[in-house]
């Protein structure tokens, strides 16, 4: 049975919680594409569900958060793309998971063209799945893709990423697009900028409030006369 949005406006569902309990839930064939950036980089302590507490945390220790949510997304999606932000260091673990049924897998740099400090990375990896033997991979415009990053006194979630990066990953797609980790919800601005669907899945109240907000107000923007 297919769980009820936290909140669904114009083809956007948004959902509260956690979403490796919410996505074996969704529709098989309810997505196109997924377009995430997961906590990869999150410590270890905050991840793990421990027995007895009432808070969930995981762990990506082993990065078995990863594994899991991967599993089920070449369970349930057999076309793709899938667009997977990560690090030097994840990008083994990420195209391991990827790989029994992805067989088509390539990186994507993004060049932040800034930064912000000495122990941030310029540049980020990014992976791109595709499951369809048929198709080639929606790259088109080459392997580096240069957006400045949001200023770190401009963010609303200390790893959101520029609408214009997004924008230029979502043109590529059709249909209906997923993040499981949606924290402020700039994949679902750039699907409400581009008329794709959006479904969203953010454990965190805080940033699913923002998201929600940011969401709805650009619906409004599009909804505008000129």
């Amino acid at each position: 049975m297919t769980p009820t949005p936290t909140w669904e406006s114009d083809g956007v569902q948004l959902y509260l919680g956690d979403c490796l309990s919410i996505m074996p839930e969704l529709a098989a064939g309810s997505v196109d594409a997924v377009v995430t950036d997961p906590p990869y980089a999150l410590p270890a302590h905050y991840y793990v569900r421990k027995r007895g507490e009432e808070q969930p945390q995981r762990s990506l220790g082993d990065l078995s958060i990863v594994e899991h949510w991967f599993h089920w997304v070449v369970s349930y999606f057999p076309s793709g793309p899938a667009y997977i932000f990560c690090d030097g260091q994840s990008y083994a673990v990420f195209f391991r998971s990827c790989y029994d049924k992805w067989r088509r897998i390539r990186p994507i740099v993004w060049d932040k063209v800034v930064s912000f400090n000495g122990y941030t990375w310029r540049h980020q990896f990014e992976l791109i799945a595709w499951c369809d033997s048929g198709e080639k991979l929606p790259t088109g415009d080459g392997d580096i893709l240069r957006f400045r990053a949001v200023p770190v006194d401009e963010r609303l979630h200390p790893a959101e990423k520029p609408i214009p990066l997004l924008l230029r990953l979502i043109e590529k797609t059709t249909g209906t697009i997923l993040d499981p980790f949606m924290g402020s919800g700039t994949t679902g601005v750039a699907c409400v900028q581009t008329g794709r669907k959006f479904i969203g899945i953010e454990i965190d109240p805080g940033y699913f409030e923002i998201a929600k907000k940011r969401i709805s107000e650009t619906q409004l923007q599009t909804r505008m006369p000129f």
